[in-house]
């Protein structure tokens, strides 16, 4: 029986037109949809003819051209003229004269509606917001899992496609990944960082490389800083074969991450190991020669090299612009952690009273370098504790570790005697004014003065380029900011191959931010020298760095206790620059990857569910709490051999359960339990292997959301046995992914094994009876619509042993 709505058209519809019929003796007819006039054959649906004239806008979960229509889903919506209330069109039979209007506020909330009621019992995730925040955009959901199955060398591997230095920033990445992570919604944020600090420090003197060399392009690139951006950049660049030479003014490698950062942080010898890795690539260093002194960006060009890429960082610190700030006794923040690594006295002795202002990253490298060398400290912001950059664990552990911290007092002058410090005079202050960024400025409270005495004041309030290493003959402009102007996406600057990035381009920013910068430099600098268009790389670029529309979807995970870092104690660090994280053990760090959620769905950018929610602004589940009488939890099924089943992500748009009846003939799928527990399964929740299941896939081709999955499949070859084939044509009419297409020669595979659209005839086929794949099969026979402006799709991720 068929499941086509009988239209009844309304009285106060126009007379319908008689059908006549076109040049090929097939009866037609007109009627509008959304305005326009179109034609329309007997026995097709509204749905039909809106994708026949290039209406691809009425969403649909349910409708597949080898199916009869059943509008499952209800998101095919249209109004008719004439009918009271809206009708499904991918069973709605077209008829003469119809005047039909795809969407309206009413089909709007109606749709939204119906994708919430989905999405309340959808336990699954999209991307992961981890994944989206690291601006390295690392695999976390996938090498947690290599992890947590003991794969170090692999997680390594995998960190490094993104991020040479994983155990350096495992010990100094700010972490914003941690920010988003889902499991705080269950107790708390995994340890991600200190993860992938983890898998590199289990091979430092043995390290993966992410993906094999190219072969030497003749290519070479000069690079000036050789901190995080510059040796990032080198790294990329010398794996795609290009010739690269780091010059820095300072005697050893590292920019901030040797003389910012201090011992008890990063100790030097193991960052040198991994330092090393970019060296082993090729990559030449030249020390102790500085831009705009030594040599400038015309002498590279002279030298031979095909671009420039400037990473020369942030190493002047800002001025406070107080009375007094010249007077003895004021230190450098930079200088003062640049000293001390290099082993050069500082003005900080033991017994000092010392003053830090400031509330980032420097501040309480300086505040915590001060109380091991034995002084009483006093750091101070001007606004809230709230608005300090540093992390709350650096707070909080400077605090632990004896500093006096106080917020909400902004300096007013220094005070001397005989041009000495001796104290800074402070005033309370309460918010001001928004300013242009919408923050509220502190202002300072008339009468609220008060003095900290001190021996040593270090301001570390920012740091800014040193704009006399570039003259306008080198072409390369800054920016109001100060900083070196280039286009934001491709990272050129007005002069013609040279590129720049990290603080010099950013202004100052995290180690994390500067080693994307130079990731991303790499990847245009590569583009350049292989001569394409750099707005066209800009435009992909800009594409690929969008930040896509995330779900927030509550889980609902058992409580699994964070596995908390070993710490050198708080009494022990007096004194001491020993490193104060102690490392996991193997076991401890497998029980921490664990603990993910593997918020990843390898159809994330190619579901119709995430395509069509994002559309209609839905940002979460709001019909669930997180409980578990709330949703289901099932277990993915991984056995067979081919076809991945994640229950979670099911809809029960019952796609699967038709096509392998209806069309297949193995009917290995179908409707279990009750209610609100109806689920689509097997017989019994039985494996598809123990099943009449063909692996055909053609419940993969039409599930919607990536419920179901086709593994990764190795095959290299097809065998075809020529001397069988009688081109009777029967594989074309039963392969249920349209594979294969019947020409006037031979039947031939739409997926290009021998190049796009070749057609052979027989005696090729008979030179060539072995078909090699060449490309992956693709999912399905639709083209999936490009989707960048609304996510950006995570790499497919094999299953992993």
């Amino acid at each position: 029986m068929s499941r086509l709505v009988t239209y009844q058209p309304a009285t106060t519809t126009l007379p319908a037109r008689a059908a006549t019929r076109d040049e090929h003796g097939q009866p037609s007819f007109t009627l509008t949809i959304d305005g326009r006039v179109m034609q329309a054959y007997e026995g097709q649906t509204i749905l039909s003819v809106a994708i026949d004239n290039g209406i691809q806008d009425i969403p649909n979960l349910c409708n597949d051209e080898k199916l009869e229509p059943t509008s499952a889903c209800r998101m095919c919506l249209v109004h008719i003229e004439g009918q009271k209330r809206p009708l499904p069109s991918c069973n709605t039979p077209a008829q003469p004269g119809m005047v039909i209007k795809t969407n309206s506020d009413e089909l709007f909330h109606i749709r939204r509606t119906n994708l919430e009621m989905m999405l309340s019992d959808h336990n699954a995730y999209c991307q992961p917001p981890c994944q989206v925040e690291c601006p390295t955009h690392i695999d976390i959901p996938g090498y947690l899992e290599l992890i947590a199955h003991g794969s170090m060398k692999e997680a390594a591997r995998l960190v490094k496609e993104v991020l040479p230095f994983p155990y350096i920033l495992g010990l100094t990445c700010p972490a914003p990944c941690q920010d988003g992570c889902r499991r705080k919604l269950v107790d708390e944020e995994i340890a991600i960082c200190r993860m992938h600090g983890h898998a590199a420090e289990a091979c430092l003197l043995d390290p993966p490389i992410p993906y094999e060399k190219d072969p030497t392009t003749g290519k070479r690139v000069a690079i000036v800083g050789a901190g995080p951006a510059g040796l990032s950049c080198a790294y990329y660049l010398a794996l795609r074969g290009h010739y690269v030479k780091v010059f820095d003014k300072q005697p050893q490698p590292g920019g901030m991450l040797r003389y910012g950062i201090p011992e008890y942080r990063l100790q030097k010898d193991m960052m040198d190991r991994e330092l090393q890795h970019v060296f082993d690539l090729g990559v030449d260093l030249q020390a102790n020669i500085e831009l705009g002194r030594d040599f400038t960006a015309d002498d590279l060009f002279a030298q031979g090299f095909d671009a420039v890429y400037l990473a020369i960082g942030c190493w002047t610190s800002n001025q406070m612009r107080i009375p007094g700030e010249g007077a003895h006794g004021v230190v450098n923040a930079i200088k003062f952690l640049y000293d001390k690594v290099e082993g050069k006295a500082t003005p900080v002795k033991e017994g000092n009273e010392v003053v830090v202002i400031g509330g980032g990253f420097t501040t309480f490298d300086c505040t915590r370098t001060a109380l091991r060398l034995g002084t009483r400290v006093h750091t101070t912001y001007y606004r809230t504790r709230k608005d300090m950059t540093a992390t709350n664990e650096e707070i909080e552990d400077g605090e632990a570790e004896g500093t006096h911290l106080l917020v909400g007092a902004a300096q007013q002058r220094v005070l001397t005697e005989n041009g000495r410090v001796v104290g800074v005079e402070y005033a309370r202050t309460r918010p001001g004014e928004p300013d242009a960024s919408g923050r509220r400025r502190p202002v300072p409270i008339p009468g609220s003065e008060f003095v900290i005495p001190c021996d040593t004041l270090i301001p570390a309030i920012g740091q800014k380029v040193d704009t006399s290493v570039l003259n306008e003959q080198d072409g390369v402009q800054w920016t109001k900011w100060k900083t070196i102007q280039t286009n934001p996406f491709n990272f050129m600057t007005d002069r013609h191959g040279v590129f720049a990035g990290g603080d010099c381009q950013l202004g100052a920013s995290t180690i994390i931010q500067c080693v994307a910068q130079g990731k991303l430099g790499a990847r245009s600098i590569h583009a350049f020298l292989l001569g394409e268009d750099m707005d066209e790389v800009a435009r992909r670029l800009e594409l690929e760095e969008r930040k896509p529309d995330l779900f927030d979807i509550v889980p609902y995970k058992p409580v699994e206790p964070r596995v908390k870092m070993p710490m050198l104690p708080y009494k022990e660090r007096k004194h001491n620059f020993s490193i104060i994280e102690m490392s996991y053990l193997q076991g401890q760090a497998q029980r921490e990857a664990a603990r993910c959620l593997q918020c990843a769905c390898p159809a994330a950018g190619q579901c119709d569910l995430q395509r069509y929610s994002i559309e209609h602004g839905l940002a979460d589940n709001r019909f669930h709490d997180g409980e578990p009488s709330d949703y289901h939890d099932y277990e993915t099924d991984l056995s067979h051999s081919f076809i991945l089943r994640d229950p979670n992500k099911c809809i029960n748009c019952m796609q699967c359960v038709r096509v392998c009846h209806d069309v297949i003939g193995p009917n290995c799928y179908g409707m279990f339990g009750k209610s609100f527990d109806t689920i689509v399964s097997t017989p019994f929740n039985v494996s598809l292997h123990d099943t009449d299941c063909v692996s055909c896939g053609a419940c993969v081709q039409v599930c919607p959301t990536g419920s179901l999955m086709m593994a990764e499949r190795h095959l290299t070859r097809y065998a075809f046995a020529l001397d069988r084939c009688i081109f009777c044509g029967d594989c074309v009419e039963v392969c249920p992914h349209g594979a294969l297409g019947e020409t006037p020669n031979f039947e031939l595979s739409f997926f290009n094994r021998f190049g796009e659209d070749v057609t052979l005839e027989k005696h090729d086929l008979a030179q060539a009876p072995d078909y090699l794949v060449r490309q992956r099969l693709p999912r399905s026979k639709k083209s999936l619509p490009v989707m960048s402006p609304l996510v950006r799709p995570l790499p497919s991720r094999g299953i992993r042993e």
